[in-house]
């Protein structure tokens, strides 16, 4: 027995879909559009339809240009996976789908990326968009001679545009005065804004990838050394957000370990982006934050290569994703593929890894060194697998991957969890550096911060200009042993008094410099967090 198909042209499919993906797949949208109205009057609502009628006709026209024999059924097949795959970070995570998003989850490693593969996941793929694709399957197009096609492409295109234009001029100063009011509404436009960005990010990832010589960046830098061993630790901490330090007054004791050493906590530290692929590169970039792009960044050189010209030993230690291209030119080494029973899971090992071979990583260095640590921290959304069991001190935790299903606090126990971990991790390399004869030091700040469920917002990867505090706010904190702090001209006591005032990533290329005493040109002194004055 065969199933008789309903015939359809595609026009009518094109017109039936975009009403579909703007009314079911473009919620937080209208959400995000509602709130921002404040109120319900008659003209509020006729605001609100000829929006939504102009998102429809836009979508319409695109979709009339992919009507074609063929490639019609396929290519509509996958915008519907692609709306429904984005409506349901944006549901579930409240965020938008941008540019800084779409970088972050392409260089996400697939270990990280699969837990986000949850059943919740599928079942809203399947329930969005695999039943629209199925009806779609059962729907015979019904196609005509291409010049007609053509012809009716044509006109539905230029129809579309016609009766938009209408719509917009028919309320002009309306929709004109709230989209400069409320500009980052297009970024929640599904799929429209998401498909936007990729095309941006593919473009630039294959500007990126033509050969260019770098920029090479201090080209005047020298160097006075210690003439002696010396070490200074750099800790890039992954998603620890300020505000969850009891350092830096949260009510929970999520530093025990660190609050009795002789540490200098800075209060007021914000990142140069909200996500890793963003804020590793600028952190080590000369360009400041508001100078800042990776297209720059790929084609300079960045602090680390200065360091390493100038004779510094250079080394990373990576536990997370990766360097996002920073530590591209420096020996380095990763921990993912270890198998420490102690410290290791079957997917990943703890932070701790990197200190096991600690003194054979030292043993070759005999001068100035820089050793960069790169933790996995509190990358989330899976809190629960970054901590040990010994480390479990808030629970309930959430221990799925689909946070957004469990209860918040539950959310919140787990990613605090991470939190005492990573106390325990730096007071055990300070402790290990304490044991050291030669001048040692450190320096721990997150990349970027987290969102867990305020204003129903999870994770990270916002847009700089929406981006609410807790992405934005980072933990900083400073140990040093009196022979360095002696050696590099350090006055604790005025280290200290600043330790409240505003800093942000802009300062850790300049404070390095100074620490390793690099004398150029590139050097700023009012952006050297360690200068005296």
């Amino acid at each position: 027995m065969t199933v008789k198909k309903i015939t359809f042209s595609s026009t009518l499919i094109n017109l039936i879909l975009s009403v579909y993906i703007v009314t079911f797949l473009n919620a937080p949208f209208w959400n995000r559009f509602s709130s921002q109205l404040g109120t319900t009057t008659s003209a509020d609502w006729i605001l609100l339809i000829m929006v939504g009628a102009g998102i429809t006709l836009i979508l319409n026209s695109l979709l009339s240009i992919l009507s074609v024999k063929h490639l019609f059924k396929p290519a509509i097949i996958l915008i519907l996976i692609v709306a429904a795959i984005v409506n349901y970070y944006m549901e579930s995570y409240g965020i938008v789908i941008s540019k800084q998003m779409i970088i972050n989850l392409l260089e996400t490693d697939f270990k990280e990326s699969a837990e986000q593969l949850t059943r919740p996941f599928f079942f809203h793929i399947l329930l969005k968009a695999g039943i629209p694709t199925a009806l779609l399957l059962l729907t015979e197009v019904k196609y005509r001679s291409w010049r007609k096609e053509l012809t009716e492409r044509a006109a539905v295109f230029a129809g579309s545009v016609v009766i938009l234009l209408l719509v917009v001029f028919a309320n002009f100063k309306g929709i004109t005065l709230f989209g400069r009011e409320h500009p980052e509404l297009r970024m929640y436009i599904n799929p429209t804004y998401p498909v936007y960005s990729l095309i941006k990010v593919l473009a630039k990832t294959s500007s990126l990838e033509a050969k260019e010589p770098l920029t090479i960046v201090a080209p005047d830098a020298t160097r006075t050394p210690s003439g002696h061993k010396s070490l200074f630790v750099l800790v890039v901490g992954e998603t620890a957000r300020a505000e969850q330090f009891s350092l830096n007054g949260y009510s929970r004791i999520t530093n025990p370990e660190l609050s009795s050493l002789d540490i200098i906590n800075f209060t007021d530290v914000q990142s140069c982006g909200t996500d890793t692929a963003e804020s590793l590169p600028c952190m080590f970039s000369d360009l400041e934050r508001d100078n800042y792009s990776r297209s720059k960044a790929f084609k300079r050189e960045n602090l680390l290569d200065i360091l390493k010209r100038t004779g510094v030993n250079v080394l990373w230690l990576d536990n997370n994703s990766g360097s996002k291209g920073v530590a591209d030119r420096i020996d380095k080494r990763s921990f993912s593929a270890e198998k420490d029973p102690s410290l290791c899971s079957t997917d990943e090992c703890f932070d701790e890894i990197m200190l096991s071979d600690f003194d054979k990583l030292l043993a070759g260095n005999s001068g100035d060194m820089l050793l960069v640590l790169h933790q996995k921290g509190s990358h989330g959304p899976s809190y629960y697998k970054r901590s040990p069991k010994s480390f479990k001190k808030y629970t309930p935790e959430c221990t799925q991957d689909n946070v957004q299903d469990c209860e918040r606090q539950s959310i919140i126990n787990a990613y605090d969890n991470t939190i005492v971990y990573t106390d325990h991790f730096l007071a055990k390399l300070i402790a290990r550096l304490k044991k050291e004869t030669y001048p040692t030091a450190m320096l721990y700040v997150s990349d970027h911060g987290e969102s867990l469920g305020e204003n129903n917002m999870y994770l990270h990867g916002m847009p700089y200009s929406l981006a609410p505090k807790q992405q934005t706010q980072v933990p900083m904190i400073f140990w040093s042993a009196d022979s360095y702090l002696k050696e590099r001209n350090i006055d604790r006591a005025v280290l200290t008094k600043k330790k409240n005032n505003p800093y942000s990533h802009d300062y850790l290329f300049h404070s390095i410099l100074g620490l390793f005493q690099i004398t150029t040109k590139a050097y700023k002194q009012e952006l050297d967090l360690f200068r005296s004055k």
